[in-house]
C-alpha cells in the first residue's frame, strides 16, 4: 500500500480520537448528548450519566475513505441516510422505531444503486436481480439492527465490528484488492479512536447513530468484496460469499434468533429491545454482571469464526459447515441459560 494511504488511515484513527475527546469534554460541561444512567431501558448497564453520540466521530474518521476512491465517495454518501436515523434518535429520543427503518432503507436502495451493492450470486444458486435486491435489502436493514443488538456492553459492538473489518482487511491484502483494503483500514482506524474511550471504562457511547453506521458498512463492504471477486476460475483471488456470512454469523444470527424469538415465542415487536440477548445471558451467569469481562468472554469466540472464515475464504462448502457449527452452537448455549435463569425464578418466586 501507498505510504501517503497509510498517513490518511493514521490521520482517520486521530481524527476519531479527538472527536471523540472534544465530544466528551463538551457532554459533560454542557449537560448535552448524555445518556440518562436512571432510565429504566431494557440494556441500560451503566451507573453515571455518560455522552451517547460516539459515532459521530467514527462517521467523521470514515470520511477519509473518500480520498482519491469513488467507491469510498459512494459507500460515504449511502451511509448518511443510516446515520442520520441512528443520530438524531441519539439527539432527540423521539423517532419511532419503524420510521428509523425507513430512514436506513434509503440507504440500501442509494448503495443498491450507486454502487450496484446487490447480492445474486450464493455459490450453490444464483438468483435473478429483483431477488438479489430483495435479499440485499434485507442483509444490509438485519446488519444495521444486528450490530445495534449487540451494543450494550462497553468495546462488544465496535470490537466485534473491528475484528470483522479486520479480517476483510487481511482478505483484501490476501487477493491484492488495494481499494478494499484502505477502505477496511479507515474503518478499523476510526474505530480504534473510539475504542480508546470506550473500552473497558465507558467514557462514551457508539449510540444508534454509530452502531446504523458500523452495521452499514459491514454489509456494503461484504457485498462489495464478494462481487468484486466473484470469478471461480481465479481461486486465488476468489472470496465466496459465505465468506462474507462466517465473518458476520455472529451479528447475523443474533438478529434472526433474536427476530424468530421475540415474534413467534413472546409474541412481542422485533422493533423494541429487550433484556434476553445472548451477550446478557453471559452477562448474568457467567461473568458475575462484570461489563468489560463480558466482552472479553465474545471476542475469542467471533475472532476463531473469523480466522475460520480467513482460512476458508474461498471454499464454500466449509464457509458453510463453519456458519451452521456457530448456529448450533449459539442455540444450544443460549436454550441451556434461557432455562437456566427461567429454573432460577421459579425457585425464588
Amino acid at each position: 500500500m501507498d505510504t501517503n494511504l497509510l498517513i490518511y488511515v493514521f490521520g482517520a484513527f486521530i481524527v476519531s480520537l479527538l472527536t471523540q475527546y472534544l465530544v466528551i469534554d463538551l457532554a459533560h460541561k454542557k449537560g448535552i448528548f448524555i445518556d440518562d444512567h436512571n432510565s429504566d431501558l431494557p440494556q441500560k448497564l451503566h451507573n453515571e450519566p455518560t455522552p451517547r453520540i460516539g459515532g459521530l466521530g467514527i462517521f467523521v474518521a470514515i470520511l477519509f475513505m473518500t480520498r482519491d476512491l469513488e467507491l469510498g465517495l459512494y459507500i460515504i454518501l449511502c451511509i448518511i441516510p443510516a446515520f442520520l436515523a441512528g443520530f438524531l434518535e441519539d439527539l432527540f429520543a423521539k423517532i419511532s422505531p419503524l420510521r428509523r427503518l425507513l430512514i436506513m432503507s434509503i440507504s440500501g436502495v442509494m448503495a443498491i444503486y450507486l454502487i450496484d451493492c446487490v447480492v445474486v450470486d450464493f455459490s450453490f444458486i444464483s438468483v435473478p436481480t429483483f431477488v438479489g435486491v430483495i435479499i440485499t435489502m434485507i442483509a444490509i436493514l438485519g446488519l444495521i439492527n444486528g450490530t445495534n443488538m449487540i451494543d450494550g456492553f462497553n468495546g462488544l459492538s465496535s470490537g466485534v465490528c473491528f475484528i470483522i473489518f479486520a479480517t476483510y482487511a487481511m482478505v483484501s491484502y490476501r487477493i491484492g484488492d488495494q481499494v478494499m483494503l484502505y477502505i477496511n483500514l479507515i474503518c478499523m482506524a476510526a474505530l480504534l479512536g473510539f475504542l480508546f474511550f470506550n473500552f473497558p471504562k465507558g467514557k462514551i457511547f457508539l449510540g444508534d447513530g454509530g452502531a446504523y453506521s458500523l452495521g452499514f458498512l459491514l454489509a456494503v463492504i461484504s457485498i462489495m468484496l464478494v462481487k468484486r471477486h466473484s470469478d471461480m476460475a481465479k481461486p486465488d483471488e476468489y472470496v465466496s460469499p459465505w465468506f462474507a456470512l462466517v465473518s458476520l454469523i455472529y451479528p447475523v444470527w443474533e438478529v434472526i434468533f433474536s427476530f424468530t424469538r421475540r415474534t413467534l415465542v413472546h409474541r412481542l415487536s422485533p422493533l423494541y429491545p429487550d433484556s434476553k440477548h445472548v451477550h446478557q445471558l453471559i452477562f448474568r451467569n457467567i461473568t458475575g454482571q462484570n461489563n468489560a469481562l463480558t466482552t472479553l468472554v465474545i471476542y475469542p469466540i467471533v475472532i476463531i469464526f473469523n480466522m475460520a472464515g480467513l482460512y476458508f475464504y474461498n471454499q464454500a462448502i466449509a464457509l458453510f459447515i463453519v456458519s451452521v457449527v456457530f448456529v448450533i452452537l449459539y442455540t444450544l448455549f443460549y436454550f441451556y441459560y434461557s432455562r437456566k435463569e427461567i429454573s432460577k425464578q421459579k425457585a425464588v418466586g
